[in-house]
């Protein structure tokens, strides 16, 4: 044997039966499974098993040394898993190509191509006859005692009927330099070598996955950093904002999944009250962790565009590549609503004097950062974060109202007059679709004081009317709350009373 090494080592240009592997990137464990197979029943000396990996040569043109091979090549092997979701066989789609075509032009001995697959073959031979290796997912749930028991190869086997003519195919080599045809050993049988791939390929399956579950809905949005430092604060135009898995998570705003820019987002979503408060708060959350800060702003509470649910807006990873990329995840996580207990009328009650009493606090009392005069007092690099601050309050206020069933007038009727409720309509309604609207603006001008002091006279106006009409309802509706809350509770149960 060590006389016909030395033969082959002299004849470098000697023929040889040639076999090449194809794969896609993801299958390269597979490849390389089947390589080692070949390599050990097929030899080392009148064979030549080639994969990419273990013949390109740095510093040289990688097709044309690709070139090169396939058309010396007897045999090429495309190896394929089909367990991606990606189409398998980009670049490697041009090794077919090219190998197709030396197979209808060469004339000096006949060329093969086959597909080895684990349970449908690649769409580039799908019309051409190939191996599978029957090695399902249903197979990779099993454990790996019962696989390889399980694992019964006989000679008239697809796999092991080409290993046994490949075998035939070498000898006529070695017979063609008039040397004496090498006595095979017992793990070069077909049927011990096709065993042995399947284990093999099994074993590296068992650690790939299976399925990843992403319950909550996902984006990335991906910008340069020179584009994140110039936009001031806001995101550019020409980021992208990248839905991910299948969650649908584009529905929060009532657009479709498809890739698409800042621009395109934030015109799509113009005629939403909540497009506004939308981009704050996904601008605030990757904003704050940039450049490279940690401390991210995780507190943005987004509603959906049809006002049935709370999200909150957390920033996962802030990922930065040397090119000056940055990739930022998001999440938007459900809010969580918390189960009522006891008489339902004592809970709408109480829930809704905690949100008039809200609404007091925000909108009525002098002492609050939205009134009219702070708004008027603030200098004007203060109010974006004013304007910010006051969207998400909003936004808060219509989710605790919704989530307590107190969006609905008639709840409303226990406590006051329809005339009450009709006027309080009238009176905020518009007013809040004016604040969101101008404090919108304010946000979008942030970092330009000029245009921001011309509109803070113009959100101070308009909160100032609502101040001075919505005053006097909300008083006599806090009050009228406050006595039937008075009537529930009586001073003292029947048990303390006799007690005393």
């Amino acid at each position: 044997m060590n006389d016909n090494l030395d033969l082959a080592a002299e004849q470098p240009s000697a023929r040889r039966f040639r076999v090449f592997i194809s794969y896609a990137s993801e299958d390269f464990q597979i490849a390389e499974a089947i390589r080692k197979c070949l390599s050990l029943a097929l030899g080392e000396v009148f064979a030549e098993i080639n994969i990419d990996k273990r013949f390109l040569q740095p510093g040289l043109d990688f097709r044309k040394q690709i070139q090169a091979k396939l058309e010396a090549t007897d045999v090429f092997i495309i190896a394929y898993s089909g367990t991606k979701d990606k189409e398998s066989h980009g670049y490697t789609g041009w090794e077919v190509g090219y190998f197709d075509r030396v197979m209808q032009t060469a004339t000096d001995r006949p060329r093969t191509k086959v597909a080895l697959y684990l349970e449908t073959p690649p769409a580039v031979t799908a019309e051409e006859e190939g191996v599978v290796l029957d090695i399902g997912r249903d197979k990779l749930r099993l454990g790996a005692e019962e696989f390889v028991s399980g694992v019964s190869v006989q000679p008239d086997d697809q796999m092991c009927v080409l290993l046994a003519k490949w075998q035939q195919a070498v000898d006529e080599v070695a017979k063609a330099h008039d040397l004496p045809v090498l006595e095979r050993k017992p793990e070069q049988d077909p049927a011990s070598c096709v065993k042995a791939l399947k284990i093999g390929i099994f074993q590296y399956l068992k650690t790939t996955i299976d399925t990843t579950l992403k319950p909550q809905k996902q984006i990335t949005i991906r910008a340069t950093g020179a584009s994140l430092q110039r936009s001031q604060g806001d995101l550019p135009d020409d980021a992208e904002i990248i839905p991910v898995g299948s969650g649908g998570s584009m529905g929060i705003f009532g657009l479709s999944d498809v890739r698409t820019t800042w621009k395109e987002f934030l015109q799509s979503t113009s005629a939403s009250r909540y497009r506004d408060s939308w981009r704050e708060a996904i601008a605030s959350v990757i904003m704050s962790s940039y450049p490279d800060h940690i401390n991210v702003d995780n507190s943005q509470i987004i509603l959906s565009s049809d006002d049935s649910k709370t999200y909150r807006v957390i920033l996962t990873t802030a990922t930065k590549y040397y090119d000056d990329t940055r990739e930022f995840n998001i999440y938007f996580v459900e809010a969580l609503q918390r189960s009522e207990y006891g008489d339902t009328s004592t809970t709408i009650l109480l829930k809704g004097l905690e949100l008039v009493c809200r609404f007091r606090f925000m909108f009525l009392e002098d002492a609050s950062q939205f009134s009219s005069g702070n708004i008027l007092a603030s200098p004007p690099g203060r109010i974006p974060e004013l304007a910010s601050r006051l969207l998400k309050e909003l936004n808060l206020l219509r989710k605790d109202s919704r989530d307590a069933g107190l969006d609905d007038p008639p709840v409303w009727r226990a406590f006051v007059s329809w005339d009450d409720i009709l006027k309080m309509g009238q009176e905020f309604r518009p007013r809040e679709q004016q604040i969101r609207t101008i404090a919108g603006r304010i946000v979008e001008a942030k970092g330009r004081d000029e245009l921001i002091r011309a509109m803070q006279p113009e959100l101070a106006q308009v909160l100032a009317e609502m101040e001075q009409n919505l005053r006097p309802l909300n008083a006599a509706l806090l009050k009228q709350m406050a006595a039937k809350l008075a009537e529930m509770v009586p001073e003292c149960s029947p048990r303390l009373a006799a007690a005393s």
